[in-house]
C-alpha cells in the first residue's frame, strides 16, 4: 500500500473491493474480502507526550498521506466509506451519534512489532473503550486504491479530551475526529511542522 493509515505506515491485509451501492457525494458501501499480506513501509508513532521521534518533514508527509486515505466502518455485512474533508452522511445514518472517532492501536515499525502484539494492543483498546462506556464499531483504513489496510474502531460520542487521551495512551500519531453533519477531520497528535501542506481539515493538537 502506497498511502498509510493512522498509527502504522501501512501493513495488514489486501482488500479487493466491490462497489455495492453508490451513495451521495461519492460515499458508498463495499463488500470486502481479506487476505494476509506482508507489512510495508514504516513510521514511528507519537509517544505519550504527543511528540515522538518523527522528524518534522515526516510528520507533514504522514499527515498528507493519512488525509488522502480511505476509511470504512463495518455495520452489519457492509463497510461504509468516510474520508477527511467530506461529510459522512451514509455512515451517520448507519450509526447515530453526536461525535465520531476513528482510532487504532496498531503501531509500527514493521518487523519490530509482531502482528500478535498489535492484535493484543487492539484488544486492550477495546477493553479501554468498554471501561469508558463508549460504543464502537469495527473499522479500517486503506489507501485510495483499496490496498493494504489497518484495523481500528469507529468510536461513538467520545469527547475531544477522551480522543486525545486514547491516542496518547495507544501511541498514535493521529486519529480522525468529527461532529455529526460536519466534514471528517484529521487530528494530528504532534505540533504542526513548517512543512505541513495547510490542509483545512487537518488539526495539529500537539504541544
Amino acid at each position: 500500500m502506497v498511502v498509510p493509515t493512522l498509527g502504522s505506515f501501512v501493513w495488514g491485509w489486501n482488500i479487493p473491493v466491490q462497489v455495492l451501492d453508490e451513495g451521495e457525494g461519492g460515499v458508498y458501501a463495499l463488500a470486502i474480502t481479506r487476505d494476509d499480506a506482508a507489512m510495508a513501509e514504516h513510521s514511528v508513532p507519537a509517544d505519550r507526550t504527543g511528540t515522538g521521534d518523527v522528524p518534522e518533514e515526516e510528520r507533514a508527509r504522514l499527515a498528507t498521506a493519512w488525509a488522502a486515505a480511505h476509511y470504512f466502518v463495518s455495520v452489519g455485512r457492509q463497510e461504509w466509506l468516510f474520508r477527511t474533508g467530506m461529510t459522512a452522511e451514509d455512515v451517520e445514518r448507519q450509526v447515530i451519534a453526536s461525535r465520531y472517532l476513528f482510532i487504532t492501536a496498531w503501531n509500527p515499525p514493521p518487523g519490530d512489532t509482531p502482528r500478535h502484539l498489535n492484535d493484543e494492543a487492539q484488544e486492550r483498546l477495546h477493553a479501554r473503550l468498554h471501561t469508558l462506556g463508549l460504543a464502537f464499531h469495527p473499522a479500517l483504513g486503506c489507501n485510495n486504491q483499496g490496498g493494504m489496510v489497518e484495523h481500528g474502531c469507529l468510536v461513538l460520542d467520545a469527547t475531544p479530551e477522551q480522543a486525545d487521551a486514547l491516542a496518547r495512551e495507544f501511541r498514535q500519531g493521529g486519529t480522525l475526529f468529527w461532529s455529526a453533519d460536519t466534514p471528517v477531520r484529521l487530528r494530528m497528535m504532534w505540533p504542526r511542522p513548517p512543512q505541513a501542506d495547510g490542509d483545512p481539515y487537518t488539526d495539529w493538537v500537539g504541544q
